[in-house]
């Protein structure tokens, strides 16, 4: 932390991001195994103290984190796998949660009640994808074209 050990130790090869937010620290890993990519978020208090954390991912699928973006006030989304937008809610206060029950499909977190983000997913449209621009954010959909198949031929011999 602020180019000095602090004596932590935490799963993951690829510190993709790192940000602070009202006094917490978070920060995004994935594990750099291609075909079953696995995004791990940890989320520490100011003391470096871990008071939640997250696994994104699932076998044999493949992911790529990418397009972090805050949405204030205490919001993030972002893109990692199965065609979604993932957007995570940062709580000042721990919240109640049911384990196994209130995370989204492909989110894994260790048995606990309580917890300091929640993890939504936000399906998006098969063919549409969100860029950004220095202008603002914008969407480009891509156009599949399908190729006319060829008829059967009808010689006779």
């Amino acid at each position: 932390m602020n180019g000095k050990p602090t004596g932590l130790i935490v799963t993951g090869a690829i510190l993709e991001a790192a940000l602070e937010w009202q006094g917490f620290r978070i920060a995004f890993l994935t594990d750099d195994i291609p075909f079953e990519e696995m995004l791990r978020i940890y989320m520490f208090d100011a003391n470096e103290t871990l008071v939640d954390a997250a696994v994104l991912g699932a076998m044999y699928s493949t992911g790529r984190f990418s397009e972090l973006r805050l949405q204030p006030p205490n919001a993030l989304t972002f893109h990692f796998f199965g065609g979604m937008v993932w957007h995570m809610v940062l709580l000042t206060e721990r919240e109640f949660c049911l384990p196994f029950l209130s995370d989204p499909r492909g989110v894994n977190r260790k048995f606990q009640f309580f917890r300091h983000f929640r993890i939504e997913d936000r399906a998006q449209p098969e063919g549409v994808r969100s860029t950004s621009s220095q202008s603002g954010t914008t969407t480009r959909k891509r156009l599949a074209t399908s190729v006319p198949r060829r008829a059967p031929s009808s010689s006779s011999k």
